[in-house]
């Protein structure tokens, strides 16, 4: 059960070393950092799919690619109050095939180190998101976020659990319940009372409170970067740069109505020279 007297600190230390699905085994053989969310909390949460090659080697969420197009957009609407984490902290990947010689494709070593195979990022398999979505909620709920916002299609799912075709829900807000805390007191199913004799003891039957929260899901940024070269009036750079001054006009409506305070960002921004050319293996095959 979600503890909202943890710190974000504690709950990075209990999964710091968990091997609970492959991720975690391979990160922990590989002596890699784990990648824990970072940022405020009460603002706007953006979760990914997982860490890529650049996250993996800095510990940090986001600075790759597609993290640097994230981050180019905040910056274009001079906003600060966001919150990054993944929905598993540990790099799911797989060998990058040459599709001439169907053999791995090689980095070269530097410094006298040898030759590696390149990787691609891949989606995380289902049981391995199931092993990290406690922490998720647990963080969630620590983060206590205004609103989340959901990179892909793969991160939406995983949050909403359903389906989400995300080129025709992106820039939609729904809603979400996160387990909280506290327990709430609950009428029996048979004759809807706050309490009953159970072999002489009086049982008063509770449910764990579910805190809800506000989502906007949005296209990847590596599919967003992949794409760049459509600059058409509907393209997807174009619609990842609207959904964002979205997340942040929801966050300044928040800041005016909620606590009475003028926001320091602003919604109105030119997004004209968001993108550009990436050739990294973490945009390979990239979905929405």
């Amino acid at each position: 059960m979600p503890d909202a007297r943890k710190t974000l600190q504690v709950l990075n230390d209990e999964w710091s070393s968990c091997t609970a699905c492959e991720l975690g085994a391979r990160r922990l053989a590989l002596k890699n950092p784990f990648v824990e969310g970072t940022g405020c909390t009460r603002s706007v949460m953006f979760i990914g799919e997982g860490p890529g090659r650049f996250e993996e080697q800095e510990g940090a969420p986001f600075i790759g690619p597609s993290g640097g197009l994230l981050r180019d957009t905040l910056k274009k609407f001079q906003f600060t109050d966001y919150y990054f984490t993944n929905l598993v902290t540990c790099r799911s990947c797989e060998p990058l095939i040459d599709l001439a010689t169907g053999l791995p494709r090689m980095r070269k070593g530097y410094g006298g180190k040898p030759a590696e195979p390149m990787l691609k990022d891949s989606v995380p398999l289902p049981t391995q998101i199931a092993a990290c979505r406690p922490r998720l909620l647990e963080e969630i709920y620590i983060v206590d976020p205004v609103l989340i916002v959901t990179l892909g299609g793969a991160a939406a799912e995983a949050l909403l659990e359903r389906h989400v075709t995300i080129t025709k829900e992106r820039g939609s807000t729904v809603h979400v319940n996160i387990p909280g805390f506290t327990e709430r007191a609950v009428l029996t199913d048979k004759k809807k009372v706050w309490g009953h004799n159970v072999r002489g003891e009086y049982v008063r039957p509770t449910e764990q409170n579910m805190v809800r929260y506000l989502v906007l899901p949005t296209l990847h940024p590596a599919y967003v970067l992949r794409k760049v070269g459509d600059q058409g009036a509907n393209s997807p750079i174009r619609q990842f740069g609207d959904d964002i001054r979205r997340a942040v006009k929801i966050y300044e409506r928040y800041l005016v109505e909620a606590l009475g305070i003028e926001p320091t960002s602003t919604s109105d921004a030119d997004l004209s020279t968001l993108g550009g050319e990436h050739d990294d293996e973490e945009l390979a095959e990239a979905r929405p």
